[in-house]
This record gives structure tokens, sequence and C-alpha cells, in this order.
């Protein structure tokens, strides 16, 4: 059944478009494989590995798109066979089957964001998160596994840095579930394994000559971000709890029965799970931005606690019908797994009705996002430019809509695919050292490589860039001039206007 449910799910959702994140990580899967480098040549803030796992679709079968959701498949297929191998090992099979179950249920809930939250760093940091956590416990009994849980937290982190807070969860664990100076020696061994793939990411990218690129776009800009976007603790705090409650109910519901049901029973699973829990919910809540994907940091362990706790709720169900919490609690569970479906088929039914014809691709993607980004926009105006330029000719879209670039297949001349923001004299670029650099660079490259098309945003104004692309183009005077005098209007896409290199007809 399960099965079933993984492979019905994954059909359902092929037809799903690439959200603006993911139109962006689709350029790294395009550029890279043909030696396009992360940071210098092609610009996201993202750690590297996760960058390097998206240009992995590039061997899959398929368009960009779905080469993306079949890597996340297999991706997905691999964490949940992780999680039933952990679970089962800790407890049993019936366990390993709920966290398959609950893992999968978790990653995907409707309340995330939907497409919006497909393949984000904080769903393949999954991954390795729980191989993590499993050597962490192991380590309970084997000291040495100690370096390998640290080297896969490590791991976890160069997917998603906020991650990294199970760092201080597995010391806790230790200390809590053991004694202090076995807890030490573990805690030390996992110092030195998180520094290695750390090590090896600085030293990859110092062979490059970009070792640079990568600290500003890794740590730097981040830091520049929260600064620029953070709401005040009054209202992230709230929020946060709203939001979870709201996006995964089911699973609270499971995990706080495991947990009161592991402190009575098994008090070292419990010091295991719990700051595990703690820390990862903490990394969420310390990012402020609270995005419906970053809560998915916090699913791998609440999902394994919820396994437990299921399946011990309806054992004591069935062993105790006559006490009435048990019976009350399996009561719940299942009234809020009937609610789920409601919210599941809500959220995909819309997919559902774009399979079998009852919508156009037109009207689907405009259902699905109807103010806004525009995927309808975005892969409209990547059919034109498919049609009307040769695969070897450059494009500049000088809007927010990289994926773009990955659905025509036209290499964009600027490194700022997403981040065009960081070239105009809005907000967040002010505060970021080195705009007038960029902009030099930009025309240095614009003039050594003039794009066949470029595409000009109009009333698109976001959070981050209070005037339009149009608008900012124009207060870009030596963009602005180079476009007027090499270019020529050829047509409107959407809110686009598509602008062709040469003169007038």
């Amino acid at each position: 059944m399960l099965v079933l449910w993984f492979i019905g799910a994954q059909w359902v959702r092929s037809v799903e478009p690439l959200g603006l994140d993911q139109g962006l990580f689709a350029c790294f899967a395009r550029w890279v494989p043909r030696g396009w480098l992360p940071y210098r040549d092609l610009y996201d803030s993202k750690p590297p590995l996760f960058l390097y796992s998206w240009a992995l679709s590039a061997v899959v079968p398929g368009d960009v798109v779905q080469a993306a959701w079949r890597l996340e498949a297999v991706w997905l297929a691999t964490t949940m066979a992780l999680a039933f191998a952990l679970a089962r090992r800790v407890w049993d099979r019936w366990s390993g089957l709920a966290a398959v179950a609950l893992v999968f249920a978790a990653l995907w809930a409707p309340g995330w964001g939907g497409y919006w939250s497909r393949a984000q760093a904080d769903e393949l940091s999954a991954l390795p998160v729980l191989g993590a956590a499993w050597l962490a416990w192991r380590a309970l009994d084997r000291p040495g596994l100690a370096f390998w849980a640290g080297l896969l937290t490590g791991v976890a982190g160069l997917y998603k840095i906020p991650s990294m807070a199970m760092a201080a969860a597995w010391p806790l664990t230790w200390l809590l579930a053991g004694s202090l100076r076995p807890s030490l020696r573990r805690t030390g061994l996992l110092a030195v394994g998180i520094v290695v793939p750390w090590a090896l990411a600085f030293g990859w990218f110092a062979a490059h000559g970009a070792l640079g690129d990568f600290y500003q776009a890794a740590f730097v800009y981040h830091r520049h971000n929260a600064a620029f976007i953070s709401p005040p603790w009054s209202h992230v705090l709230p929020t946060f709890a709203r939001e979870l409650g709201l996006g995964a109910p089911l699973l609270l519901l499971c995990a706080a029965i495991g947990l009161a049901l592991l402190r009575k029973r098994r008090a070292r699973e419990f010091w295991w799970l719990l700051p595990w829990i703690v820390l990862t919910m903490a990394s969420v809540i310390l990012q402020r931005q609270l995005a419906g994907y970053q809560y998915l940091l916090a699913m791998p362990g609440l999902a394994m606690a919820g396994a437990f706790g299921v399946v011990e709720l309806a054992r004591g169900a069935a062993q105790r019908p006559r006490r009435l919490a048990w019976v009350l609690g399996l009561a719940s569970v299942l009234a809020l797994s009937v609610e789920s479906g409601v919210q599941w088929w809500r959220a995909y039914g819309i997919d559902l009705l774009h399979l079998s014809g009852r919508l156009t691709r037109d009207e689907y993607l405009r259902r699905l996002q109807p103010d806004g980004f525009s995927s309808s926009t975005e892969e409209a105006a990547a059919r034109y430019l498919r049609e009307h330029s040769a695969p070897g000719e450059g494009l500049l879209v000088w809007g927010m809509s990289p994926g773009l670039y990955a659905l025509a297949d036209r290499r964009p001349v600027t490194r700022y695919p997403f981040h065009k923001i960081l070239m105009t004299d809005a907000p967040l670029s002010r505060m970021i050292p080195g705009l007038d650099e960029r902009r030099a660079e930009l025309m240095r490259r614009l003039r050594a490589d003039p794009p066949a098309y470029v595409l000009i945003g109009r009333n698109d104004r976001n959070g981050f860039e209070p005037e339009t692309s149009m608008m900012s183009l124009t207060r870009f005077t030596e963009l602005a001039a180079f476009v007027r005098s090499q270019y020529h209007p050829e047509i409107e896409i959407g809110n686009f206007l598509v602008v062709r290199r040469g003169p007038a007809p």
C-alpha cells in the first residue's frame, strides 16, 4: 500500500511546473554538467552539495523539469528506505513502516507550499540527517561511530547550514543517556567528522580560484539577507507555532505521543529524539523567514518519534480497549489522518484535473499560481525563445524568472539568474558591498557576449524590490543605454517585454 501511495503521488505531481526557486536550481542542472562552477559562474546562496545534487538530474532521462522530479523521487525513496531501516533497528518492523509513511507525508505535506517546496535543500537534507541520527544513536554503544555521525552532520550542512543544529543535539544525547567522560570523547570525534566535508568544500573552491565567491554567497549574503527581512520575535514565535500546527497536526500529535511513551519506557531513545527535535525546530525559528519549506528541517525527528507513538498507540488501544485514553488517542490520530487526506486532495486534485485533460496546461498553471510569479508566463516565454533563437545564443532575463533560462536552454549571460536584485539599487543590494563592481562585471559580460534576447519584467514589484524591473532598468543607466542602442521590441509575453538584438525590421 505504501509503495502504491508513493508511486501514485509521484505520478499525480509529475505535471507540476518549476517553482521560483526550482527554476534557479534547474540552471545548475543545465550548466554545471557543462563545466560551470557554482558561485563563480552561476550564483546562489545555497551550500554546494545541494547545488551539485541538482546537477545530478542531468543524467536522468526527460526534460529539465521531469528529470528534476524523477531525481527527487529517487532521493525520497532512498530517504524513506533509510527511515524504515532506522526505525526497525531501534524499535521494530511496524515502527519502520510507520516511519516511511510519516516521513513521506511530512516532507510533502501541502501546508509547506506544494510545488514551491519540492526538491528544496530542506527536503534533500533529510537523507544525511537520518543517517547522522542513526550513527549518533549507535554511538551510544560504539563510540567510534561518533566520527561518522559528525561526517554526515557536516554533509547535511552542505545541503542546508541550519541543519547542523543537530551537531549540538548528539552531545546532549550522549550526556543525558550516558555519562560525562565518554560523551566528551564522542563529542571530540563528532567535531572532527564535521570538519572533514567542510574542509573538502573549501579546498574544492580554493583549488578553482573561487573561495571568495563561495564564502560571500554561502555566508556573507545570508547575514545581510537576515538583517533585511527578519521580522521581530513577537511575530516569529507565534507564527512558527501556528504554521507548524496547521501544516503538520497529525505528525505533531503522533510525535507528542511517542515522546511521552518513550519517556516512561525507553529513556535512551527519548534523550536521542528530544534534543534532535527541539534543536531542529530552533534552527527553523532562528532563520526567522518561516517559508513553508524551512519547516522540513524539523520533519525527520518528528517522524521518527511519531512512528513509535502511532504504533504503540495502536497496540495499546487493541490490548486495553476499556482504557478511554488509548481509544481517544487513536480516534484523534484517525481523525487527523482523514483531515490530512482532505488537505492532500484539495492541494493536488488540480493535478489530477490536468492529467485527465479537464484543464489545459495554461488553465492549470494559472489556477496553480493565480498571482505574482507566473509559471504560465515562464513556460510560454521559454517556448518562444526556443523557437526564435539558436541553442548557443545567450539570454538576459531582467526580472525574477530564473526558470526561463533552464526551460529555454539558453545560457544566462549573467551569473545572477535569480539574484538580479544584487545588480539594482534595491535596499538589500545596497546593504551588500560591491554594487558598482557587480554592475561593471555584468556590463563586461554583455559587451563580450551580447545576448540574443533580453526579457524585461513589468508590474513585478516584490518584497525585495520596491520598483518594477522596468523601473530598475532605467535607473541602471549603463545597462539601459546598452539595451536601447542594440535591441528592439519584438513581442510582449505576460509581464515580459521581449527585445531582440539588432535593428527593428
